[in-house]
């Protein structure tokens, strides 16, 4: 179960992609037709989902307590996720079609399953969440979600798991 929180929160992230798609075709066909508002529809799920699974962990998992080592800002990665959300205007200017985009985010899905822990969360990051690289003092690597600005290892004592390589505070 904790492999789809954490692929369906990696997913989420592109949402804004299919906002600007849909915004894409309005400007170059100049009318609003099903699959504008499929985009839009699915932009809107998809944004909404990461309130919705922390939601949840906030609610039915566990407490651990967890004792940092070291701790380092990944918040680096939303430069990659900001890329992504021009994409589709690039993608106009090549026309690329609907089934070559349908096979890169079938190929996103995939990949973000078999990977332990996701980068940065642009719409997260928004509402205030920080993406952390922290090591346990058993020397195991996570990715820490948390709504504090984190200085020193020794602030971090207590954590929900998301999957095996996530860890939210």
């Amino acid at each position: 179960m904790r492999n789809w929180l954490k692929t369906i929160l990696f997913v989420s992230s592109f949402s804004p992609t299919l906002f600007v798609i849909a915004g894409v075709r309005f400007y170059s066909t100049c009318k609003i037709d099903l699959l504008a508002i499929q985009l839009v529809t699915i932009s809107i799920i998809g944004t909404i989902l990461p309130l919705l699974i922390i939601a949840l962990l906030k609610k039915e998992s566990e407490i651990y307590k967890f004792k940092a080592k070291k701790v380092e800002s990944a918040d680096y990665f939303l430069l990659v996720f900001v890329a992504s959300y021009s994409a589709p205007i690039v993608m106009k200017l090549a026309e690329i079609n609907a089934e070559a985009t349908t096979a890169i985010i079938s190929l996103i899905f995939i990949v973000s399953w078999f990977i332990s822990n996701i980068p940065s969360h642009p719409l997260l990051y928004l509402l205030k969440y920080r993406f952390y690289k922290v090591e346990s003092d058993d020397g195991m690597v996570f990715v820490l979600i948390t709504k504090r600005q984190i200085r020193s290892p020794s602030n971090i004592t207590s954590v929900i798991r998301i999957s095996n390589g996530m860890l939210m505070e």
